[in-house]
């Protein structure tokens, strides 16, 4: 008796299935801009509105402008490399992996950042708390940087193990290639604004 190894998990056409999935993925883009903006509108608000000085209280410390830059950067180098693969297939598998690492290395830092905050207070029982508003918008950015860095890195594992896979579909390996690029570069846009964000204290 013998078995049939062969599956198939689409019935559509390649092209179909590469739509629905840069559908979803533009979908992704829209909701995660609005929550970024969002952050971005409620960090100027209040930094404006500075309600009895709380936004940056006296004696709090902050990030320099430098830090937020430098936490974007694996996002953009990120992009950047997938744009190169996307275009030349002879580099594809290396530049997958130079995405990977990079999210990696660019996350490692935005976690070892938001683990090292300088404007941790802690009140008379010892209890830490974000001393002021800053410090809690701070945290909402870095957040929304980190989510980026850690579904940029599922995505940039699955391209690399789909780079050493032999049997692949070409043509919707080009529409999932395109499809993580919408992503990436809208990773690197976010970052961008970010750091942009933050340089304001």
């Amino acid at each position: 008796m013998s078995h049939d190894t062969e599956f198939h998990v689409h019935h559509d056409s390649p092209e179909a299935v590469g739509r629905r999935e840069r559908l979803g993925v533009r979908l992704l883009i829209v909701a995660d801009g609005a929550f970024l903006f969002g952050m971005i509108f409620s960090y100027f608000y209040l930094r404006n509105l500075n309600v009895n000085q709380a936004w940056l209280p006296k004696g709090v410390h902050t990030f320099s402008s430098a830090s937020g830059w430098i936490a974007a950067s694996g996002l953009i180098v990120a992009a950047l490399a997938h744009r190169l693969g996307e275009y030349n297939r002879g580099v594809r598998n290396l530049t997958s992996i130079l995405v990977l690492i990079a999210l990696l290395v660019g996350g490692y830092y935005q976690w070892h950042q938001m683990a090292h905050m300088p404007f941790i207070a802690h009140d008379d029982s010892g209890r830490p708390f974000y001393n002021g508003a800053y410090a809690s918008n701070w945290v909402l950015v870095a957040g929304a940087n980190m989510f980026h860095y850690l579904v940029g890195a599922f995505i940039a594992l699955g391209l690399v193990l789909r780079g050493y896979r032999s049997k692949i579909d070409p043509t919707l390996e080009e529409w999932r290639q395109r499809t993580a690029g919408s992503w990436f570069t809208w990773m690197a846009i976010a970052g961008v604004i970010c750091a942009i964000t933050t340089a304001f204290k």
